[in-house]
């Protein structure tokens, strides 16, 4: 009988590191491997979104991840801020928005054009969350594309509508 020796490169690959980790790990087999499909989809969501945006001739930068954020990029074309694109570990998709910061002076304004605002965004697929802080308020506009339909098409069609929406909340308030 021949038996075949194999033999271990001189480094240890990253599969043999994590499976060193996994041996010595004092949480529950399906905790183990919830980290582990938490951390495949990561690199998977985040090189979509990479090769994406390189697509739409995009530049990502300021990524983010931590509890609660699977990935994190505010979205540059040239040196125009386009917004960012965000997914939670357990959001069905992604998550592209932006921010308006409305000073104090122009509170009023807000208030008066709103709905005029509110209404305009709702015909472009983009919600508004309207956040009162001590200097001002925040206007939060988000749009979603669920991981089915996350491609370059759409992403384009989703940051012009956001896009639009941000045009015409500094047309209106100013």
């Amino acid at each position: 009988m021949v038996r075949m020796r194999f033999e271990s490169p001189s480094e240890p690959s990253l599969r043999d590191k994590l499976f060193e980790v996994l041996k010595n790990s004092r949480t529950l087999a399906s905790q183990d491997l919830e980290a582990l499909l938490q951390c495949a989809a990561h690199m998977k969501d985040r090189a979509i979104v990479e090769q994406t945006a390189k697509e739409c001739g995009l530049t990502l930068t300021q990524f983010q991840t931590n509890d609660v954020l699977e990935l994190y990029f505010d979205i540059k074309q040239g040196r125009h801020d386009l917004g960012y694109i965000s997914k939670g570990w357990n959001d069905p998709g992604f998550r592209v928005g932006d921010l308006v910061e409305v000073p104090k002076a122009n509170s009023a304004v807000l208030r008066n054009q709103a709905y005029k605002l509110l209404s305009f965004c709702a015909t472009q697929g983009v919600t508004l969350t309207i956040k009162e802080m001590s200097g001002g308020v925040e206007i939060h506009l988000d749009s979603v594309i669920y991981m089915e339909g996350f491609n370059k098409k759409v992403f384009e069609q989703v940051l012009h509508h956001l896009n639009l929406c941000v045009e015409k909340a500094k047309e209106l308030i100013g």
